[in-house]
């Protein structure tokens, strides 16, 4: 591709940033869903049943939505509402109950993942 002026560098510097701004946002959705799999993979069901009456704290997980008021691209990803304020019952632990950390080993496994998507989205 040959440049023949400034106008045309400044035209075509435009349609690159516009496809990079859209490359940035699959990529960031991507990796919401690769972590948001991860987790609910990793979320502990008890073998005794619900016992509060709800589907288990795994069927709770949720994907936010794009945020880019900063400048960077995020989503949130964890638990509704409903059922999300127990989540740090089974990951913090209690006197009752020993830690499992399913949150953090959901990050740390799902990290390599979610990179190799952005590398994959983001390619020009």
């Amino acid at each position: 591709m040959s440049v023949t002026g400034e106008a045309e560098l400044i035209a075509n510097l435009q349609k690159l940033d516009k496809s990079v701004e859209k490359k940035a946002r699959k990529a960031t959705r991507d990796g919401a869903t690769v972590f948001e799999n991860k987790l609910k993979s990793n979320t502990p069901v008890a073998s005794y049943g619900d016992h509060s009456g709800m589907t288990p704290l795994k069927e709770h997980t949720k994907k936010g939505s794009l945020k880019t008021a900063s400048g960077d691209y995020s989503i949130d990803v964890g638990y509704d509402k409903e059922k999300g304020w127990v989540a740090h019952f089974p990951n913090a632990g209690t006197a009752k109950q020993r830690p499992q950390h399913f949150i953090e080993k959901s990050q740390e496994q799902s990290k390599e993942a979610i990179l190799a998507k952005f590398v994959e989205d983001l390619q020009l």
